[in-house]
């Protein structure tokens, strides 16, 4: 993406905490060893999170930096395999379940979500879970892979996670239909759980 900034410390440098974005930190009640996140938050990527709350509910870990700016919000997107806000870091170092969420443009396929990530697991169980819940996705032959060791999906305790690139569309959809929205997040956080739960890590069943 065009004049992106290269890191954390340049976007701080040239925009104002609070006003132009904002860093959401929501610990769980039950805070074990996931997190949800969305690095492109607020208006970068719309309703990415909000999606990332609903599948947090209010037990797991959750992450969220987002866009506050009237406009022009593309301007905070740092990629994945640079985002290195400190915060977001300090948290994935006792982390060992990341799922991410973001948004990617519609193009030719507005329902299909594109699932990467270095945990092929994980990406497995989400892919189940949300072809369960009537969601189509699409693991492999797509244009974010997300499998770069520095890609901040990956940098949890066992160096990988899950990312979902969710279409323009289905977002705008999951933010106008609650039922939806329950049915979609609902999927993922099944997905975690059973992953945490084959995997000898208690996390409770919401859904």
């Amino acid at each position: 993406m065009d004049n992106e900034f290269p890191n954390f410390a340049a976007l701080k440098a040239a925009k104002i905490e609070n006003i132009d974005y904002r860093i959401v930190i929501r610990r769980g009640a039950r805070t074990g060893n996931a997190i949800v996140m969305a690095p492109h938050g607020g208006k970068i990527e719309p309703r990415t999170s909000l999606i990332t709350e609903t599948i947090a509910g209010a037990d797991l870990d959750m992450y969220c930096f987002e866009g506050l700016m009237p406009e022009s919000n593309r301007e905070l997107h740092i990629t994945s395999r640079n985002f290195d806000e400190e915060s977001a870091l300090d948290l994935l170092r006792t982390k060992s379940t990341v799922v991410a969420i973001h948004g990617r443009q519609d193009r030719e396929d507005p329902s299909t979500v594109y699932l990467g990530g270095k945990d092929a697991a994980l990406v497995s169980e989400i892919a189940w879970r949300l072809h369960e819940a009537g969601f189509q996705t699409q693991k492999d032959n797509h244009p974010f892979p997300g499998i770069q060791d520095s890609n901040i999906v990956n940098r949890g305790l066992t160096g990988k996670g899950a990312q979902l690139e969710v279409p323009f569309s289905l977002r705008r959809r999951l933010g106008n239909e609650p039922e939806l929205l329950e049915r979609f997040c609902g999927a993922v956080r099944k997905a975690i759980d059973t992953f945490n739960a084959r995997n000898g890590v208690r996390s409770p069943i919401l859904f």
